[in-house]
């Protein structure tokens, strides 16, 4: 995963939300697909399984109306009217079942194998029935209705009961049919449910570890550079910093280690000029090319504030070496502020060495003129200069 850690913050995010993005599309398109097949295996069930069991069933009442047609009509000898009116209400159901077994065949259903043997079944007894029928109605229309009672009580009972039994059959087979649809349509919901409630798991659990990982890449490293800083902000310069990672929050730890190089090398090189003083070398300066930006300015600065005071040293040693040779003609630079301090040390030492060169050129004078009781203010003097006077006096 060190990849993932690499990338900036805006590619870890922009990657995590088209991750999550995919999957809730995926998803989605996924439930799409099992509502289309929960559709399908509907509108089969509804166009197809259930229609198919409604229009044998219709048949197999339709038989049972007509053999009671036919029944009935047996028992009208001598009753043209009633035979007639008979005769047509067994031409409509005939007709009724007709309807409903081309609604059967129309159906948008391909059957199977074993659908067609029954169907087949079906069709070859309603063939045969109606066949034995029309022999009943032949006998009843000639007035022979015994020999219509023998074709009703034989052949044509053998054929109906083949027709219905073959009806039955059919039914049975559709509604077996139609109860797998229903199951397998319960299975395949339970199957899509299931599914669903696992994508869904599957993109929280996503979502939550992207969100883990991202927040973990970027808030360890935050840290790190917050304890780093805080360390810098109060002087301390020896922490290890390392990048593990290549993205906003890596390349800030890479700049705050490389602060700290800055700042420590400027540490050292003013230990270094600390040393180079200390040793005698009032000269050195610190390299200014060496640090770039705000940090060559603070060696500039520095190297300013150490020649400052090196040169005012060096100019108070320079008058006070011409006092030591006894020229007393020059003047010690006026300093503001603190460094006064110095000018005036300075001054002082001048003004009592012109204050001692007067007293001495007083006597000397004085002795020129023949005076040996001139005398020099002896309390006007401390240390050697006192010792000074006391001999001038002594000497005079």
């Amino acid at each position: 995963m060190k990849w993932f850690h690499d990338l900036p913050i805006a590619r870890k995010l922009a990657l995590s939300f088209a991750a999550t993005t995919a999957m809730t599309v995926a998803l989605g398109l996924f439930a799409l697909w099992r509502l289309g097949t929960a559709n399908d295996q509907i509108q089969e069930t509804n166009t197809s399984r259930m229609p198919a069991v409604v229009h044998v069933g219709e048949m197999l009442a339709l038989l049972n109306e007509y053999r009671t047609y036919e029944l009935a009509q047996l028992g009208r000898q001598g009753q043209p009217e009633e035979i007639a009116d008979y005769h047509k209400r067994i031409a409509d159901t005939r007709g009724a079942i007709e309807a409903a077994e081309a609604a059967y065949r129309a159906l948008p259903s391909q059957p199977d194998a074993r659908e067609r043997a029954l169907y087949a079944e079906v069709q070859a007894a309603r063939a045969a029935y109606f066949a034995a029928h029309d022999g009943i109605a032949a006998a009843v229309d000639a007035g022979d209705f015994a020999a219509a009672e023998a074709i009703s009580g034989g052949e044509s009972r053998k054929w109906r009961r083949q027709f219905a039994d073959a009806l039955k059959a059919l039914t049975a087979y559709n509604v077996q049919r139609l109860d797998q649809q229903v199951k397998a349509a319960e299975a395949a919901h339970a199957r899509t449910v299931a599914a669903i409630w696992a994508g869904i798991l599957a993109l929280g659990l996503l979502a939550a570890l992207l969100g883990w990982g991202i927040a973990r890449a970027v808030a360890r490293p935050l840290e790190k550079a917050t304890r780093v800083a805080g360390a810098i902000a109060q002087g301390r310069l020896d922490n290890a910093i390392e990048a593990q990672a290549r993205d906003e929050a890596g390349q800030l730890l890479d700049s705050m280690r490389a602060m700290q190089a800055q700042l420590r090398a400027v540490l050292d090189a003013q230990r270094e000029m600390a040393q180079q003083h200390d040793a005698g070398t009032v000269s050195f300066r610190m390299d200014e090319s060496r640090f770039p930006g705000e940090y060559g300015e603070m060696i500039r600065g520095t190297n300013r504030l150490v020649g400052s005071h090196v040169d005012a040293i060096l100019e108070m040693l320079e008058v006070v070496r011409r006092y030591s040779v006894g020229d007393l003609s020059v003047d010690i630079a006026r300093m503001p502020g603190e460094k006064a301090t110095m000018t005036e040390a300075v001054d002082a030492v001048k003004a009592s060495l012109g204050a001692i060169n007067a007293e001495i050129r007083r006597l000397a004078q004085a002795a020129a003129e023949g005076d040996f009781s001139a005398r020099g203010d002896e309390q006007a003097y401390r240390h050697d200069f006192r010792v000074m006077v006391q001999g001038l006096n002594a000497m005079m």
